[in-house]
Parts: C-alpha cells; sequence; structure tokens
C-alpha cells in the first residue's frame, strides 16, 4: 500500500502520518508513506500511490486542480480532501473523493473515514477467483473496468488486461455483489470508480469509451453513482 500526503503544513503532515500508520498497519503488512510538502504536482504524478491524502489549500497550489489530474491517471489512486478550509466540501466534489476530513474536527472525521476505508478494503482488495486458459487466476475486485457478456462467455476487461471465462452476467454479478459493479446493459458492467461523468443516459469511461445506458438500468446506475461519489 502506497500511500501520500500532500500538505505544506510539514509538522501537520507528520501527526497525520502517525494517525493513519496505526490504522494502515493493521490491513496492509507492505506500507509505506510519503511526506510530500513542496513541488506537489510534480512529485506525485506517474507515481503507484493507492492513496493520497490531499490538502485543498496549498501554496501557490490548488488542491481540486491537482485532484481532477489524478483522476486522469491509469492508476486510479483513492483521494481524501483534508482542509482547514470546511467551505471548500462542495468544490472538492468536482475531484469525487472518497472522504473530505476537516482539520478542525480531525480525529471524528479520521474515524468515520477509517471506518468506510475499512469496509472499501475489504471489498475492492477481495479476489475474484476464476479459470483462464486452465489455470485458477485472480483479480482484485477494484482493478475490475469492464465486463461484457458475448454468447456464453464473459469477458473481464482490467487495467492489465482481458480474460474470458465460462459464464453469464447474472451469475458474474451475483457472485461479484455490491463491490461498484453496476449492469448499464443487458451485455455490458462497469465499475463505478472506472466511470468518469454521466451524461444524458451516457456513461463516459475513464479509457475515453462511452456506452448508452439501458432504459431498464438507469435508474440503478444513477443511484450507486450518487452513493459512491456523495456520501458524506
Amino acid at each position: 500500500m502506497n500511500v501520500a500526503i500532500v500538505d505544506d503544513d510539514i509538522i501537520f503532515s507528520r501527526t497525520l502520518k502517525k494517525l493513519i500508520e496505526s490504522f494502515l498497519n493493521k490491513i496492509f503488512n507492505d506500507l509505506k508513506i510519503e511526506l510530500i510538502n513542496d513541488n506537489f504536482y510534480n512529485r506525485i504524478k506517474d507515481k503507484p500511490y493507492d492513496l493520497i491524502f490531499l490538502d485543498i489549500d496549498l501554496k501557490k497550489s490548488n488542491g481540486i486542480n491537482i485532484g481532477k489530474n489524478t483522476l486522469l491517471w491509469e492508476n486510479q489512486p483513492i483521494i481524501i480532501f483534508v482542509s482547514a478550509r470546511n467551505e471548500l466540501v462542495f468544490s472538492s466534489l468536482s475531484v469525487r473523493p472518497f472522504y473530505f476530513v476537516r482539520k478542525s474536527n480531525l480525529k471524528n472525521d479520521l474515524t468515520t473515514m477509517f471506518v468506510l476505508l475499512k469496509k472499501y478494503f475489504n471489498e475492492q482488495m477481495s479476489f475474484f477467483t476464476f479459470e483462464f486458459h486452465g489455470r485458477i487466476t485472480n483479480i482484485y475486485f477494484k482493478d475490475i473496468c469492464i465486463i461484457e457478456s458475448k454468447g456464453h462467455n464473459i469477458i473481464i476487461k482490467t487495467k492489465k488486461g482481458e480474460y474470458i471465462c465460462r459464464a453469464s452476467m447474472k451469475n458474474i454479478l451475483e457472485t461479484l455483489g455490491e463491490k461498484n459493479i453496476v449492469q448499464i446493459q443487458k451485455a455490458y458492467a462497469v465499475n463505478i470508480d472506472y466511470i468518469k461523468e454521466i451524461n444524458k443516459g451516457i456513461v463516459y469511461l475513464k479509457n475515453n469509451e462511452q456506452y448508452n445506458i439501458g432504459r431498464k438500468f438507469k435508474k440503478t446506475v444513477v443511484q450507486k453513482y450518487k452513493e459512491r461519489f456523495l456520501k458524506w
């Protein structure tokens, strides 16, 4: 688990690091936390961070703009905004952060955020296990981008490649449960976290593909999308 704390307040960064370490060390054996206190975006871009704690009001930088840039990364880190400016919570929604932590209410907000984060890790860091070319294969739920039903097969598209297994869309969705996968058409389902935008009945994905949402699925897709990104 690679974590970055992006904040120009060095003392606060160190305090936050200790609190994060005490939580994540209980979940991950291999944990690395890096403090980024200057040259913010240049120091985090193109690095495989899984989780970024990002201050919004940085010196000479706008944390919201930095967050927007991360939406274009192939590796999609979890963004958690940390700010002394509580009024920026609504502006931050354009980045679709996992949570907004107020520095003025740090311990209480972190407590709530850790509960949600643990639930997310339990779901998304779990494996989907299936047979691929005669071998047992494991994929993290979080790495699944698109699921396509084609004939009697399912094509699972991930950030690292495609896998084909013998199954139906119904069986796959029942196996995955509520782990951020939502069906958008009879033959397609996508990871909510892989959606860049929903506009006028069209789902725009982060790989620039777009799909019409079937009338039957529209209400559920929009509802799950809102629940994922408007949770506080």
